[in-house]
């Protein structure tokens, strides 16, 4: 008889069929009714909910409320909705290092804190605050006091002053004026000196360094001619429009990070000689699925939208493998990782096995969005999902790379 497993909130979770262990439904391992090896399935669920799920990445197909202790920052955190796999939706609870991050909704105290740092970002009442690290970031009235040693973020006043003109101050930093009033009669000042001299005392100082120039009497100036890269660039400020050329060669062109994206617009073709290199090694396009699968699972065409896992052993079904290392994506607008995971159709890729592999071996549905190695007479053209590039030799579930290709 089949195990229906209800949550706290009376809704059904799964059913578990006799002899067969559920995994995909939460972190845990369910055992159905009658299923072998039953008590080593249990030992290592409650190993894995004593340590929280101890491991530097969220458990997969976590339920609402779940624990997780994060081993890279030592934090416990809780999900906040079933089958969240991104960590930073995950709510941070308490730390056991330095650096780690507690969030709470309203916390009133009516007693003393006791920190190095507490951060607020909305009002503190009381009728006296001490504090060694103390940020304000909402608008603050200090009337009849000094501030000293202390870190500003936003300053309004109308006055900065040392006590008097001979008294000497610093700004260290970089700074800038924005102004548009009118002083010694011109408008749209934004800086004036009414005394002294203005000096550039650091020998390895540009000097003044501005967008526009113009002389003594405010008539710009104008730079004709052709600039070289050795004599004009280093003055130049940093532009964020459009740079319109023919022709632009450079060593490196970067959006800044390899998680940040950027576009290119237009027909594009490599010259003679010329080729694109990647890090990955897999062609992949996206597809809408059913659900958010894991890179490795193995998935067929069908389901609610257009592809979803492989439910049966040596399916002749089989469409290609979840990735997450593309080295080309195709239909990348369609949607995000969420509703539309990219499909390796061809290429190296890991993939979710169960069981020992051999390198060379062929890989073949084994249900539930897993693959394992094919036994002798097993393999067709029509249930090979591709062949394993490494051994494993564990008989769990894992990853293998492996060469594969669409059906």
């Amino acid at each position: 008889m089949a195990y229906t497993i209800v949550k706290s909130d009376g809704t059904v979770l799964t059913t578990i069929a006799d002899g067969t262990i559920n995994t995909t439904s939460t972190s845990l391992g369910l055992p159905g009714r009658n299923y072998a090896g039953y008590g080593q399935t249990l030992d290592t669920d409650l190993v894995h909910l004593l340590e929280n799920f101890a491991d530097v990445t969220p458990p997969s197909y976590p339920l609402r409320g779940q624990l997780w202790y994060n081993t890279n920052d030592s934090t416990l955190y809780v999900c906040p909705s079933d089958g969240e796999a991104n960590a930073l939706a995950w709510l941070s609870l308490t730390s056991t290092s330095s650096g780690g991050a507690t969030t709470f909704g309203a916390v009133t105290v009516s007693g003393n804190l006791q920190s190095n740092n507490i951060s607020t970002t909305n009002q503190i009442t009381s009728n006296a605050v001490v504090s060694s690290y103390l940020t304000v970031s909402a608008t603050a009235n200090i009337a009849d006091a000094n501030i000293t040693t202390a870190n500003i973020g936003t300053l309004n006043t109308t006055i900065i002053t040392t006590g008097s003109s001979s008294t000497n101050g610093n700004l260290t930093g970089v700074w800038t004026a924005n102004g548009s009033g009118t002083a010694g009669g011109f408008a749209g000042t934004s800086l004036y000196v009414t005394g002294g001299n203005l000096v550039i005392a650091n020998t390895s100082s540009r000097g003044l360094v501005a967008d526009f120039y113009y002389y003594s009497n405010g008539q710009p100036i104008s730079f004709a001619g052709t600039y070289s890269n050795s004599n004009v660039a280093a003055y130049l400020p940093s532009y964020g429009g459009a740079i319109l050329t023919s022709t632009t060669q450079a060593t490196v062109i970067t959006t800044g990070a390899n998680t940040t994206a950027g576009t290119m617009t237009g027909n594009w073709t490599l010259s003679a000689g010329s080729r694109l290199q990647a890090t990955y090694a897999d062609l992949a396009e996206r597809f809408a699925s059913d659900t958010v699968y894991d890179p490795g699972t193995v998935v067929q065409l069908g389901g609610k939208h257009e592809i979803t896992a492989v439910q049966y052993e040596l399916s002749e079904d089989v469409f290609g493998v979840i990735s997450n290392t593309a080295a080309y994506l195709m239909n990348a607008g369609a949607g995000d990782d969420q509703t539309h995971p990219p499909v390796a159709m061809s290429g190296r890729v890991a993939v979710k096995v169960i069981g020992e592999v051999s390198k060379g071996q062929r890989l073949v549905s084994a249900g539930n969005g897993i693959a394992r190695a094919a036994k002798a007479g097993e393999a067709t053209a029509f249930n090979t999902i591709g062949r394993a590039l490494e051994d494993k030799k564990t008989e769990g579930e894992g990853f293998v790379e492996a060469i594969v290709t669409i059906k």
